[in-house]
């Protein structure tokens, strides 16, 4: 497998630009370690059009840049900007992108050889399609990663083995066409949760999202704490997205305060439920394992109570490893 044909020759553009964030704990060792990673894995994709790579990073962190990065992927391009956010940095690599199809993905995912090839594939003379997802899967070394894998991953997954109409787009693993990203940017006020405004946004405009099962990313997976912080920010996310957009589902849920906590929790819960039996054998949870899925979704609903309660309080989460 080739690297990437990254542009070199003045006048020839790339189909694709890659934008790449560090989402999670930025700046850290374990972050540029995950990111010679993901590095590795676009040097050896199996696609040979012309690519172009950038890392989107804030300018505090431009002096602890490794300097070896180029030398897994010698023309990536690094784009430094006044920014905090995973979102904005997000928005600021795409506005930095130069190809018509821009895809996300973060620094701690890790995709497969043909991944580049199943996104551009999905979206190529398909004009109507605004974006398309992959599937995004931890390790799965015990039972309790392959379920948590399940239950955050799984929710925009039809759970078929083609390509599928999906209501959502992947916060990490994503292709978008660029014009669509620009009109309809990743919110910058909501936190690291809030891309259901985005996905909505888009398809009230008439754009079509789909889900590409072949799109393989593997995430990083931290463990009990990694999983309390995405819930506590997903938490949050559900509430704050519904208080600052009225039109998303279910957001009318809010005007009756806190004591609605109880009726999102129970519809994630029976969501998940779902995702559980649609998609279970798609994230490596047997038949037989389900119940122990179940039991876990419940717990990892009610670990989302707290940033709910924050998003109402009208308090931003600080204690958050997420940019």
């Amino acid at each position: 497998m080739a690297e990437p044909t990254i542009t070199k020759k003045p006048g020839v553009s790339p189909v694709v630009s890659v934008v790449i964030v560090s989402d999670y704990a930025g700046g850290g060792t374990k972050a540029w370690n995950d990111l010679r990673t993901t590095l590795t894995a676009f040097a050896r994709q199996d696609f040979d059009e012309p690519t172009e790579l950038l890392l989107s990073e804030g300018a505090e962190f431009a002096q602890q840049i490794p300097s070896d990065l180029k030398t897994i992927l010698p023309h990536l391009k690094v784009v430094l900007s006044p920014t905090t956010s995973s979102y904005e940095l997000k928005n600021e690599g795409v506005r930095a992108a130069s190809a018509d199809i821009v895809a996300l993905i973060d620094a701690d995912c890790t995709p497969d050889p043909r991944w580049l090839r199943h996104l551009v594939n999905a979206l190529r003379g398909q004009s109507n399609v605004a974006a398309v997802s992959g599937r995004t899967t931890y390790i799965g070394r015990s039972l309790s990663e392959r379920v948590l894998s399940l239950l955050s991953r799984s929710y925009l997954d039809p759970g078929r083995t083609e390509v599928t109409h999906t209501q959502f787009i992947s916060n990490n693993n994503a292709g978008f066409r660029r014009a669509v990203f620009l009109t309809h940017p990743l919110p910058t006020d909501a936190g690291p949760f809030a891309a259901r405004m985005q996905s909505e946004a888009i398809l009230r405009s008439g754009g079509q999202l789909l889900f590409e099962p072949r799109m393989r990313a593997v995430h990083d997976f931290a463990g009990w704490a990694m999983e309390g912080d995405i819930r506590r920010n997903g938490g949050y996310g559900t509430i704050i997205t519904r208080l600052r957009d009225r039109s998303l589902p279910y957001a009318w849920l809010t005007r009756l305060g806190y004591a609605s906590i109880p009726l999102f929790v129970a519809g994630k819960i029976l969501n998940s439920w779902s995702d559980c039996i649609r998609c279970g054998r798609h994230y490596g949870v047997r038949w037989y394992e389900l119940p122990a899925a179940f039991c876990l979704a419940v717990v990892v609903h009610l670990m989302e109570i707290p940033g709910m309660v924050s998003a109402f309080h009208g308090r931003e989460i600080t204690a958050t490893a997420y940019r």
